[in-house]
């Protein structure tokens, strides 16, 4: 399942407070250096659903470093 990023910020934005990992529902997001505009959904990869997302988009909704 591939997901424009517009659609991705919107569903940041109105959950406020969650991961990206949470929004997507699931278990791990990925980075790619060369996606630019889509995150792919990826059902079973070894037993779990996990997204490949753009680098900056990935960065951009990085949760906080612990203090």
């Amino acid at each position: 399942m591939r997901v424009p990023m517009e659609q991705v910020d919107q569903r940041m934005a109105a959950a406020k407070g969650k991961t990206l990992e949470d929004v997507l529902e699931v278990f791990e997001v990925f980075a790619s250096g060369s996606l630019t505009d889509e995150v792919y959904i990826l059902e079973d990869v070894g037993g779990k659903r996990i997204a490949i997302a753009p680098a900056a988009l990935k960065q951009r909704y990085r949760p906080p470093a612990p203090a």
